[in-house]
């Protein structure tokens, strides 16, 4: 059973895994999120029962993956069922080979070489190493990260401390990004060699278990 109400990090830990796919808001229908499993007066305290502090936590230590994957929204996806969720959002081609079709956008290809140069780079340095530093560019930068997360490439990898010259903390600190095949070696995990057909039957063997009828629905007609 899917827990109503959670107040820490291993009962999260424990509803995604048994979830698998976990919202940070409740977009999907009768299904659960971040949000609504969670005390509201429990959000942005900075204490450990944070939820906001959660979702770069459970990233962090491999529990899930974290990024917007469809639908433009955060969402954590259980280890266990990231890999076949990005195969179904994969496409066959390279990153190089849908850059040269037109299926990429030039600002994606660029990020996504800067990460796969620098892994686990946080997005202020990011935004330095492919020249999009400006406010001007701020909009390209956002839809190339989206554009990244949703075609299976990249997740967050979950935050660093910003620190000032003399190794102090300066600031929020900032979300830091990976490439996901790199992420799933580094939790123990793996790509999975699957078809598109393949992985979506993995993936509804899962989600038949757990989901609602409204909830399925909706996972059916994303994933046509």
């Amino acid at each position: 059973m899917i827990a109503t109400v959670v107040h820490t990090y291993e009962q999260v830990s424990e509803t995604i895994r048994e979830v698998g796919i976990l919202p940070l808001s409740s977009f999907i229908p009768e299904h659960p999120s971040l949000e609504s499993i969670t005390p509201k007066d429990a959000w942005h305290t900075g204490a450990e029962t944070d939820p906001w502090l959660w979702r770069d936590r459970v990233a962090g230590e491999g529990v899930a993956a974290y990024g917007r994957f469809f639908k433009k929204k955060p969402i954590l996806v259980s280890l266990e069922l990231y890999p076949y969720l990005q195969a179904v959002l994969r496409d066959e081609l390279t990153v190089e080979e849908r850059y040269a079709d037109g299926k990429l956008s030039h600002a994606a290809k660029k990020v996504y070489e800067a990460v796969a140069a620098d892994g686990g780079i946080d997005t202020k340095a990011l935004r330095k190493v492919v020249g999009m530093q400006d406010k001007d560019s701020k909009n390209d930068y956002d839809k190339a990260l989206v554009e990244l997360q949703e075609s299976g490439d990249l997740v967050i990898a979950g935050i660093a401390e910003r620190l000032n010259d003399q190794g102090q903390k300066n600031g929020w600190n900032s979300t830091c990004y990976e490439l996901a095949d790199r992420w799933l070696e580094q939790k123990g995990s793996a790509v999975r060699e699957l078809s598109r057909e393949e992985a979506k039957a993995h993936l509804f063997t899962h989600l038949e278990q757990v989901c609602t009828e409204p909830a399925l629905a909706f996972f059916r007609k994303l994933f046509k």
